[in-house]
């Protein structure tokens, strides 16, 4: 399928592929994208999961409102957050990572900014959880696809390194933003919301840094209009434009791009870049050809740097395994015969050469990005059913720690202590856990079951605290920690369940559920809190149920074992499902090693 054998120099050694593009640098500029990926988690991650810590108390005694109404700003900012990831990956592939952070990072400012100038809370929801969410979905995909474009052997590692400024941003804001509202320069929560708003313009520095690799379909494109512009202005200084009706019959009779290839070889035989041939396959266009699949349908678009431009004219389009955050070495095939992992993984414009072009609308593109028919697989539907409970009570106690301390007469000066240390615990949850979730000997599923369970016994756990702020900070670092981790293991569980050649389809799936959960369980809690005001423990009731959501969400899963176990007594795996690292729990599918950890 692809030709020529592919070199890379890595800090590790030399790695060779068949496959054009299957070979990431693996180090050198890499590292600066892991910087500026952790820099913007430690921004967005840090704003969004502290709002209800810095913003619930000032926000109800300015605007009168209750705590279900004003929760739910944090609650939508998140889901939309998550909605507008498909729609983020459709900008990716046609402009790449550096443009899309940037015009994202500006979009979320503005609506912060915005924020600052009325104090209402329905223009609260639009300026901050609406538009501001558009925003950081346009950042946060990129934060993620920028270091799969740099890492493979080293994936791993870089995510979790980049992954871990969730945590200490959700450590440092509650820590400042508080000294920030009191102070009488800052006019209040509204300087805080100004200050959020620089904050997060300081993003447009960190997607700038995401310099795309020479061979990612932006920067193709870019180099060819470079080429263009060139050629046209060596033709002007030597006055050979004319218009040439041989020229005019010359462009009808070449098929679509070969113009310009012709016009890209005739520039300059001396300059690698303005002698590169860009053939027509590589030209996208949302008018010409249909966009590269996104992330959340069956691949991700992920561009690797050739010894040579000119070795092979194919460019990587796409690439299923870009969200799995696991090591690439627990796939089977890619242990066997990575060559043929990446001609099953990666998608070039040479796959695509004879395919028919087919116009689609961009809803149509996204509309394509949620692949509901994994939903008939009964073990990756309880997983859905499982993430949705999750996700109803994962913010619950990042947005209402500080109110059910001050419940509890926890001092004041130390009720941001309960928030940081979720984010603190959340940051070695993440390393710990994903550490062992990579290891072949640990029963992952079990693992990821265990970190569920916990997190919801400690938010269950979470309105018995007393008004010593050691209680709070108990169940936090619980909850932190074992959050944290299930979060690290997400994509390695999707890849046990489906394969990593559908990794990415399940993600759009779940991604649905999870937004839909996150956009009302926040202001739920909060409503139950204002109907039990008045009572011992007003956050009772609405801790049991959300904690009791994480909790049975972790418990439903022990039940996949049994439905793989009848599914495969009716239909065994195919050895592709084998190969792309679906987990087997029939006897006869599994290697020696693999039975023995089971017994």
């Amino acid at each position: 399928m692809h030709n020529g054998i592919f070199t890379a120099m890595t800090s590790g050694g030399t790695t060779k592929s068949a496959v054009p593009g299957a070979v990431a640098p693996d180090g050198g500029w890499g590292w600066i994208i892991v910087l500026a990926s952790f820099m913007i988690h430690f921004i967005m991650d840090g704003i969004t999961y502290s709002m209800g810590e810095v913003f619930l108390h000032p926000m109800r005694s300015r605007l009168g409102e209750g705590r279900g109404l004003v929760s739910g700003i944090f609650g939508v900012l998140p889901a939309i957050t998550l909605g507008v990831g498909p729609i983020a990956t459709i900008f990716v592939n046609t402009y790449g990572c550096r443009l899309v952070t940037i015009v994202g990072a500006s979009i979320a400012a503005v609506g912060f900014l915005a924020s600052y100038f009325w104090a209402n809370i329905w223009f609260y929801y639009l300026t901050i959880a609406i538009v501001g969410g558009i925003g950081f979905g346009m950042i946060y995909l990129p934060a993620i696809v920028s270091v799969g474009y740099y890492f493979e052997a080293k994936r791993s590692f870089a995510m979790g390194i980049a992954v871990c400024g969730s945590g200490l941003g959700t450590l440092v804001f509650p820590l400042i933003m508080p000294y920030v509202i009191n102070k009488p320069l800052w006019f209040d929560y509204d300087g805080a919301l100004l200050l959020e708003a620089g904050i997060i313009s300081i993003c447009i520095i960190f997607g700038a840094l995401m310099v795309p690799l020479a061979t990612e379909t932006s920067e193709i494109r870019r180099r060819e209009k470079k080429a263009r512009a060139e050629q046209k202005r060596l033709a002007l200084n030597s006055g050979t434009i004319t218009n040439n009706p041989f020229d005019e019959q010359q462009s009808q009779l070449l098929p679509k791009g070969k113009e310009s290839e012709i016009a890209l070889r005739t520039i300059s035989p001396n300059t690698r870049e303005s002698t590169a041939v860009v053939p027509s396959e590589q030209q996208f266009s949302s008018d010409d050809v249909e966009q590269p699949a996104s992330p959340y349908r069956n691949d991700l678009t992920q561009k690797i740097r050739p010894e040579d431009d000119t070795a092979d004219p194919s460019v990587v389009l796409s690439r299923k395994d870009a969200l799995y955050q696991g090591s690439l070495p627990n796939i089977p095939l890619y242990n066997e015969n990575a060559d043929e992992y990446h001609n099953q993984i990666i998608t070039t414009t040479s796959d695509v050469v004879n395919k028919p072009r087919v116009k689609k609308s961009f809803f149509a593109q996204i509309a394509e990005q949620i692949d509901l028919n994994l939903l008939k697989d009964a073990a990756f539907a309880l997983f859905a059913i499982s993430n949705f409970l999750t996700s109803l009570g994962f913010n619950v106690p990042y947005n209402f720690a500080n109110d059910l301390a001050t419940d509890a007469n926890v001092p004041e000066d130390k009720r941001n202590w309960i928030i940081m240390t979720i984010g603190i615990a959340n940051c070695f949850g993440r390393v710990v856990i994903g550490f062992l979730g990579d290891r072949s000997w640990v029963n992952r599923l079990a693992l990821y079951n265990s970190t569920l369970i916990i997190a919801g016994v400690a938010t269950m756990a979470a309105p018995f605290c007393t008004s010593l702020v050691y209680t709070h900070m108990v169940y936090a670092a619980l909850f932190g920690f074992f959050s944290g981790g299930y979060v690290g293991l997400t994509s390695i569980l999707v890849v046990d369940l489906v394969g990593v050649h559908k990794l990415s389809d399940a993600f759009g799936t779940l991604l649905l559920f999870q937004g839909v959960a996150v956009a009302i369980g926040t202001p739920i809690c909060g409503t139950m809190r204002d109907f039990f005001t008045g009572s011992e423990r007003p956050y009772l009731w609405p801790y049991l149920i959300f904690g009791g959501s994480i909790l049975i969400s972790g418990l439903i899963l022990f039940a996949i074992p049994l439905i793989q176990k009848r599914k495969e007594n009716r239909q065994k795996l195919t050895k592709q499902q084998l190969d792309m690292g679906v987990r087997s729990y029939s006897k006869q599918n599994l290697s020696v090693p693999e039975q023995q950890q089971q017994l």
